[in-house]
Formats: C-alpha cells, structure tokens, sequence
C-alpha cells in the first residue's frame, strides 16, 4: 500500500516500514498549480495531477499499487445538519435538501459524504468534495496504475485517535488547522499566530468559538495533539488495519457512518426481463437483415451520430451536442430505443455464442455484431420497441456517478456538458472492464426516467464496455 497526502500544493507519497511499522516519506512533488485554484476547470486539474503522478512514475514504481489518499480539508467544504430523530426515515435525502439550500447551483459540482459520529444523533457533518478534483484524482491515479481504495479527509483520519474534549491539529506552512468532534458536532478552526492576517476563524462548528495560544501548539499536551505527515500516515494505516469505519470519498454519496458503525443502504435492482431464444434473433438477421447495403447504412448511421474524439485519458469518444428540436415525443422515443437496447444487450451477452463474438455495437435502436467469421452470427439489424414500463424516479448526474463508482470502483468516466433537443443534459461515457458491470450499471439506468443511452460499443480483444449515456437536467 502506499499512502499519498494531497495538500492544495503539494502530492507526497509515504511508504510503511514492514519491520519496524513506521512511516516515511518518499517523495514530494509540487503541484504546478494550486489546486483551490483551478478546482472548477476540469481539463487543467487533470493536466496538473496527470503531470505530477508523471513526475513521482519516474522515481517511484506505481503500476499495480493501491493507494491510501488523506486530502487536506483546505481543499474541502464542511456542513453541519441538525436533524429531529422524526424526520430521521429519509436521512440522506434530508441532508441533501439541506446542503442544496447551502450551496444554491453549486450543489451539483459538489461529492458529499456524512457521518454522525460521537456527537448527538440529531447532529450530522458532511464533507464536500468539489466533484472535478474527486474525478481527476481517481481517473489520474487509476491511469498511472493505482486503484485507489481510501480518499479521506485528514480531519477523520486525525480526529480517529483522539476523544471529544481533545483537539487535532496540523500545520502547513504557518497555517494551523484545528479539529474537534464533540457532543455538537464536529469543529473546524483555520488560522496563524503571525503575519498579516493572524487569527483565528471558525470554519463549520456548532460550539462556542475557542481561543487557542501559540503556547498549547508548541508544547506537548493532553489537549491540543499536534500530528505531523508521518504521524498522519501512521494512524491512517491503523484505520486501515483495524477496519475502522472512516468518511470516504471513494464509496458512494450520502450517509457512510451512523453511531460509530457504517451504515449500508440498500438499492433495488430491476429483475431482468425474459427474452426470446438467441437463434430466433439470427434466422431473421439471416433470412432479411444482413445485406451489404444495411450494413453500410448502418456504418453510416453511426458515423453521422458523430461522436467526437477528445483526447482524454481514457483515450474515448464524448458524445456531440443534437441541435435540432424534433416533435415533444422524440424524447419519449429515444427513451424507449435505450430500454430496448439494454434488453438486447443483455440478452446477446447471455447467448452460447457470446464466446465467438468479437465486438457489438449498438446505437440507439441498431444493433451490429462482428465474429471476424461467416458464421451466420455477424450482422445488423434493427432491434424491435416495446413499451416501457412507466417510471417516474430521474437521477443527478453526480448521484448517477457515485452510484457507479459504488457498483465497480475501477470504472473510469467523462462527464460533459451538452443538450438533448431542446433540454439541458450531461454527456457521460464510462469504460467498463467487464461486461457484468456494464450490465449492473445499465440496470441502474433502466430506473430513472431522465438517463437514456446512446450507444453500446465492445471489444473482445479487451474485455472492455464502453457506455454512452445522456442524462436530462430537471
């Protein structure tokens, strides 16, 4: 395991001694900008920790390494919600209202995780993270090599080891930042004993403002616990060890820990719809579908879908802005093309002769797959609508995409911003490393009536799934 700490300016990187259990530092790199800078501009934040990951490659083997990533809370948002134990059913629903009332149309570029956690139960603290910076981290580090299990902030992971009348505290530079988590709640302080701006301020906090003395920082005491890099590290890799439950921005959106345990919540997965027999499919395919000329259409079809190629790390296609405005009823249409398609899919992928398949790709409602052989199977064709069972619940992209993180941590996405017809919507492509989390994820799809995919495309050669996905804005 190796463990990084992301400052807004620095990237360093620790290894664990295995016989004397200690940590130590291995490399710092600096970030050739500051973070806090630039965390709303997606392209340079991936440049900026693509560049820095390239630097630390060059020193320090990454290539199939886990990481354990404590991020600065400078980078990060605190909240507090208070909660009556009545309107405690919907838990994260209740905090997201909350934090939608904080953050107005800011909400949406913010990942949020929460916790009750040694303080009241009516008493809950979330941590933000702005989503580019979570996505940058986690496409840059998975491209380098690193599967990432732990992102936490340094707040949990400092305040893990110490009891509600105690307060954590770290340095950077001449900057503290101090932590508490008491009966109200969790407190955060930021500040200098010199320069121009010295003082403190309270940055989320439900308890009365405290005076800290320069005094209490420099001389060990019970009370104010001073952890360094290394100490941070060390008690990062006992959570770790210990399995104890810690905030983590690598697990899904919304409450992770309640009276000190995780707490699970469970997601209903519609059951799959019966299909008819494969080789029925084919007889049709081979009796009227597979011509020269459908096939060429079909090229030609997808060709003028005219997805774009963006050279991104995952080396993947965006899908192209639609700017014509059709009847009110395309909408439902295309709705109705992407239910048929998943079912097709899964049911091609469940066939006996998924094993001589080399690639599928399906657009909208077309379908075309390749056995590098005259067997009978390759072809195109056209798969049959049927109706689509009435479903009112719709998504935020940024729910969407923890949901997927949650399904397989491994699967890499790019999100843009575009419009379907006459509709504000999210672009999304997201690789796949295997078909059974593909089919998780378009399951998910299948439930919410504002995702509608456009567009399947595998390759045996890889294993990979690549999906194209258009979320409508509310």
């Amino acid at each position: 395991m190796l463990y990084f700490i992301v400052y807004s300016d620095t990237l360093s990187v620790f290894k664990k001694s295995s016989e004397t259990d200690s940590a130590h530092l291995e490399l710092k790199i600096k970030f050739h900008h500051n973070l806090i800078s630039i965390d709303n501009n997606s392209k340079l934040l991936s440049s900026v920790i693509a560049q820095a990951l390239d630097e630390l490659g060059e020193k320090i083997d990454l290539e199939n390494r886990k990481a354990a990533i404590a991020i600065d809370d400078s980078i990060l948002s605190h909240s507090l919600s208070v909660i009556s134990k009545k309107n405690q059913s919907n838990l994260s629903q209740k905090i997201k209202q909350e934090l939608q009332g904080k953050w107005k149309e800011l909400f949406r570029n913010y990942f949020s995780i929460s916790e009750s956690k040694k303080s009241s139960k009516n008493i809950f603290h979330t941590a933000e993270m702005n989503h580019y910076l979570r996505e940058k981290i986690k496409l840059n580090f998975n491209n380098s090599g690193v599967d990432i299990k732990f992102l936490v902030p340094i707040s949990s992971i400092v305040l893990s080891g110490t009891k509600s009348t105690q307060y954590a505290v770290t340095k950077s530079s001449r900057i503290y930042s101090i932590f508490n988590y008491s009966k109200k709640g969790f407190s955060f302080y930021r500040g200098s004993f010199t320069g121009k701006d010295k003082g403190f301020r309270r940055i989320v906090g439900l308890t009365d403002t405290a005076k800290f003395k320069e005094r209490d920082f420099k001389n060990a005491n019970l009370k104010h616990i001073m952890f360094n890099d290394v100490k941070i590290v060390e008690f990062f890799a006992k959570i770790i060890k210990d399995s104890s439950p810690i905030l983590n921005f690598v697990k899904p959106f919304g409450v992770q820990i309640l009276d000190n345990q995780n707490y699970s919540k469970a997601r209903i997965v519609l059951d799959k719809s019966s299909h008819f027999n494969f080789s029925q499919y084919l007889q049709n395919i081979v009796a009227g579908l597979l011509t020269l000329g459908l096939l060429i259409f079909t090229l030609a079809a997808i060709s003028d879908f005219d997805f774009i190629y963006n050279e991104t790390p995952l080396n993947i296609q965006e899908i192209k802005e639609i700017q014509t405005k059709p009847p009110v009823n395309q909408v439902q249409k295309y709705r109705t093309s992407s239910y048929a398609a998943i079912n097709e899919f899964e049911m091609i992928t469940n066939s006996d002769n998924m094993d001589k398949i080399q690639s599928i790709v399906i657009v909208d409602s077309r379908i075309n797959i390749n056995t590098n052989a005259n067997d009978g199977i390759s072809g195109a064709y056209t798969v049959t609508l049927s109706t689509v069972p009435s479903i009112e619940s719709s998504i935020l992209v940024y729910d969407l995409l923890s949901l997927i993180s949650s399904i397989d941590n491994t699967s890499q996405f790019e999100r843009t911003d575009g419009s379907f017809f006459d509709k504000i919507s999210d672009n999304i492509v997201i690789r796949c490393e295997s078909i059974d989390t593909s089919i998780k994820i378009l399951q998910d799809v299948k439930q919410y009536n504002n995702l509608i995919l456009r567009k399947i495309l595998y390759t045996k050669t890889n294993n990979s799934v690549h999906l194209y996905i258009t979320a409508l804005r509310s």
